[in-house]
């Protein structure tokens, strides 16, 4: 069986159904973690954002936040002021069940925008799924955050770092409206590490900017994205060795990329995952914006969909790339090990092999600029006559 966030001795979680959803599936989780020594931070930058992003944004900048309830089915995005006291309101009632004060929860929504939270079916749902806040469900807090998702998104990994065992574990949600701004979906994490907030808070963001900030399922910044971090405080790293601290952001940022894959592969409609490995970029950042380029376009998605070897396609999404520096004689693609274009002319390939490899539930397109040493990876899906099924019934 999967672990689970509460796996990580000091971590507690539950979800429930309390009436949000009319479907009667799970709609209410919380994280509990009453000794966390560090939390971190990663929100959406969509200029409309929800409620909840303007409350833990505050709170996380104010202390550690120890606990974070999660809705589903209802954003409380462009709700008002209204729509911020209720958010206010979630905080208060669960800092009061918890103990804790009200700058130390978090408040994460997902769901449909613009329509009113019954605050009252939702504070007594805070309060019967904390009687118990001890709960280590982890598998039904996980359920509780889901939406249009089919499945659960999980992660659990350990490491020997010195002499300790260092645990990394997390769920989240996503399968719709991805395209991150400095977050995407709602993802939570946990560790058992003892770190000091700021240096947690960089880590983390350095390890959301190469995970979740480069995946796409139809370059959507939703209104109310975050992915946050608890650190229980169980074990000490050395901060003066390398190589104990590249140790633990490898753990670290390998959690993070699991859980992102996971997001993508379950992109509404989707029936592969696309992977673009980008190297030989003048800067890192030029090869981050190529490599985001492709995996939104949707002539590249529709292709991939079709099993079509149509390598057109992506040059013409390298070269609109706007802002970045481009020598078409030295650029090369390939599908996998399949070249089809090398230093700016075409090459002669098996179409079949390559239709083969199009097959597959994940497709590797390696995009190769024969500039200098810039390198990135990202992560999509392709696009299908279902995706729009979906969001046509979403409302």
């Amino acid at each position: 069986m999967m672990r689970q966030i509460t796996d990580i001795e000091g971590v507690f979680a539950d979800g429930a159904h309390v009436g949000i959803k009319p479907s009667g599936k799970k709609d209410l989780a919380f994280i509990y973690v009453p000794n966390a020594v560090a939390s971190a931070g990663v929100f959406t930058q969509n200029k409309c954002c929800g409620a909840n992003i303007t409350q833990t944004k505050k709170a996380l900048k104010t202390t550690t936040l120890k606990a974070v309830i999660v809705n589903s089915g209802n954003s409380n995005a462009a709700t008002g002021k209204k729509g911020m006291e209720n958010c206010r309101r979630m905080a208060q009632k669960a800092a009061h069940c918890l103990g804790l004060s009200m700058n130390e929860v978090g408040i994460a929504s997902t769901g449909i925008i613009g329509v009113q939270l019954d605050i009252d079916t939702v504070e007594a749902g805070i309060e019967r799924l904390l009687t118990n806040k001890h709960m280590r469900a982890g598998s039904h807090a996980a359920e509780a955050i889901m939406t249009t998702d089919l499945f659960q998104k999980v992660v659990y990994k350990e490491k020997k770092i010195g002499k300790k065992i260092i645990k990394v574990a997390g769920i989240a949600k996503g399968s719709g409206m991805i395209e991150p701004n400095m977050a995407t979906m709602l993802g939570f994490l946990v560790t058992n590490i003892d770190i000091e907030p700021s240096l947690f808070q960089k880590w983390f963001k350095d390890a959301v900017d190469q995970s979740f900030n480069m995946i796409s399922v139809d370059t959507d910044t939703s209104t109310s994205d975050m992915v946050l971090a608890f650190a229980t405080g169980e074990h000490k790293i050395s901060l003066v060795d390398k190589e104990q601290c590249d140790a633990y952001t490898s753990l670290l940022l390998d959690c993070c990329i699991d859980l992102a894959k996971q997001i993508v592969k379950d992109g509404e409609g989707a029936t592969k995952l696309i992977e673009c490995q980008v190297s030989g970029a003048a800067t890192h950042r030029d090869a981050r914006f190529i490599a985001k380029s492709v995996i939104n376009s949707p002539l590249v998605k529709t292709a991939i969909y079709g099993e079509d070897a149509n390598w057109g396609r992506l040059l013409m999404a390298v070269g609109k790339t706007p802002g970045i520096k481009i020598n078409k004689d030295k650029l090369s693609f390939s599908f996998g090990t399949e070249m089809v274009f090398s230093h700016g002319e075409p090459v002669v390939f098996d179409r079949k092999k390559i239709t083969s490899l199009l097959k597959k539930d994940t497709i590797v397109i390696h995009i190769d600029l024969g500039l200098s040493s810039g390198n990135a990876t990202a992560w999509g899906c392709d696009l299908t006559q279902r995706y729009i099924e979906i969001n046509v019934d979403y409302n």
